[in-house]
Order: C-alpha cells, then sequence, then structure tokens
C-alpha cells in the first residue's frame, strides 16, 4: 500500500486574462477585472502530494529535503515574475489556475525518483479557490468557498423535550443560535482551451448564490423547507444543499465541504481529497 506525503510551498506571480482574438467586451464579460492590462497578482499556495511505497532503510516514501529542492528550483521561474511576460508557458494560453497547475505538474513529474509517484497537486490561487491536478492531461477540479450566516434550533419533533435537551445541549436553545457557515463547491471537469478554466467562475457564482441567498441571514427551521420536518443538522444540511446544487450543476459537482465551526466540518458524498 502507497503512503502520501505532502508538502507546502508558496510564490507570488501576477497575470493577466486576455484573448487577442476576442474584442475588449468579450473578455471583460469572460474574465472582469482579470482583464487589466497591467496584469494583477497572488500569494499562491502549492501543496504537492506525493505517493509510494515505504523504503525500508529511511522509512520515507521520500525524502522531504529533496522534494523541497526539487519543487523550489521548478517555482524559481515562476515566483516574482509576470506569467504571461517573464515565462515561456502562457505566451499563448491563459495563465488560470487551472492551466499553471498542469503546467507545474509537467515540470515537477518527470523529475520525481524513481518508486515515487505524483500524486496530486493543489493550488491556491486565495484563500477561497483553488485547482487540483491528478495528471488526467485536460482534467482538473476547481474548488470555490462561499458563506452564509444563518439562524437554527436542533430540536427533533419524534423525540420529547428532555431528549432533544440530552442529545442536543445548549443547540436546543428554543430562542435559537447561529453560525457562519463556509461551503467549498468543488467541480470538475475539462480546462476550456479558450479560458483556461473547468467552469465560468462568474457563472458558477451565480448559481450557487442563487440558493445560498434564499439561506443567507434566514431561520433554516422556519424559512427553509427541507427542515420544517428534520432537524437542521449540519448533517442534513449539507446533503440539502448538494440536492440542490446538483440539480444546478449535475454531474459536473463532485464535492461539498460545510464548515458550521473551525472545529465542525462536513464532506458528502465521501472526500477524494
Amino acid at each position: 500500500m502507497d503512503v502520501f506525503a505532502t508538502r507546502r510551498f508558496n510564490f507570488s506571480a501576477s497575470h493577466r486574462y486576455w484573448r487577442e482574438e476576442w474584442s475588449l467586451e468579450q473578455n471583460e464579460a469572460v474574465f472582469g477585472k482579470c482583464t487589466n492590462r497591467y496584469g494583477h497578482g497572488h500569494n499562491y499556495e502549492l501543496f504537492v502530494t506525493v505517493a509510494g511505497a515505504v523504503d525500508p532503510i529511511t522509512g520515507m516514501v521520500m525524502n522531504m529535503v529533496e522534494l523541497k529542492r526539487l519543487v523550489t528550483t521548478v517555482l524559481d521561474q515562476f515566483d516574482h515574475k509576470h506569467l504571461n511576460e517573464d515565462t515561456p508557458y502562457f505566451r499563448e494560453v491563459i495563465p488560470t489556475t487551472e492551466n499553471l497547475v498542469r503546467v507545474l505538474w509537467g515540470l515537477i513529474e518527470p523529475q520525481l525518483p524513481k518508486g515515487v509517484r505524483l500524486a496530486k497537486l493543489r493550488l491556491y490561487e486565495n484563500s477561497d479557490l483553488y485547482a487540483e491536478y491528478f495528471g488526467l492531461q485536460q482534467q482538473a477540479t476547481f474548488n470555490r468557498r462561499y458563506e452564509f450566516s444563518a439562524a437554527h434550533r436542533l430540536h427533533a419533533q419524534s423525540l420529547t423535550d428532555e431528549a432533544n435537551r440530552e442529545i442536543y445541549g445548549k443547540c436546543n436553545n428554543p430562542n435559537g443560535h447561529g453560525h457562519n457557515y463556509q461551503l467549498e463547491v468543488t467541480v470538475d471537469g475539462l480546462i476550456d482551451a479558450q479560458t483556461g478554466m473547468v467552469i465560468d467562475l462568474v457563472d458558477m457564482d451565480r448559481r450557487v448564490q442563487s440558493v445560498l441567498d434564499n439561506w443567507d441571514h434566514r431561520h433554516l427551521d422556519y424559512q427553509v423547507a427541507e427542515f420544517a420536518e428534520q432537524p437542521s443538522t449540519a448533517e442534513n444540511i449539507v446533503v440539502v444543499l448538494w440536492q440542490r446544487l446538483e440539480a444546478l450543476f449535475g454531474s459536473q459537482l463532485k464535492h461539498l465541504r460545510l464548515w458550521e465551526t473551525a472545529n465542525n466540518v462536513f464532506d458528502y458524498p465521501l472526500s477524494q481529497h
């Protein structure tokens, strides 16, 4: 059985989204502020996951010092650079997060030692957006984080008041309580050859917000139909959100992660991340 090992890296770079054959209006409609002629920048965060058998002598899958050296050498080509102007990889290709993580895979994977394979790259453009790549040619996953605020009370109508208090404790407060929920939505698909994206980010935001706007600053038990008869636990919330979002995204929707608090996190369906 392989063991998976991950190391985090950081680099800073600027980039611009622009297609010369498109009009200004078309570029702005697809890429928004990212069309700024002078570029914009990010503090990128890259997680490199390698896999392999544990060496019986060293006890390692791969020496992390060597992985650091290898990946840092690659990232030196991008760090404190303008991706479009200062690297050869994005003269004709738009440096989206999806395209960038795919380029990094192509540079890192061939340099790994024998017996070690590159299992996954996860590249954060910022704290609420990342792309993952698994080496599947033009296919990648894209993750976006959203937030909504809502009140609720944990109470099962089929149980006695005493049983509800025993099971739910403070969360059974008749006056309710609330959370700043954070929802991570993961979709996958082919990287579009023209836009460099798995999905139109503006359209993704519109679809997700069309669901969350009906939950934000609401009391879930009183104002969301699905919780009229079932407790508004995070487990039930993430399943209901899946049902609503699947109707909008279809098979492109792959995974939801719901943060109720910093300590309580719920995944649906089974996370492959």
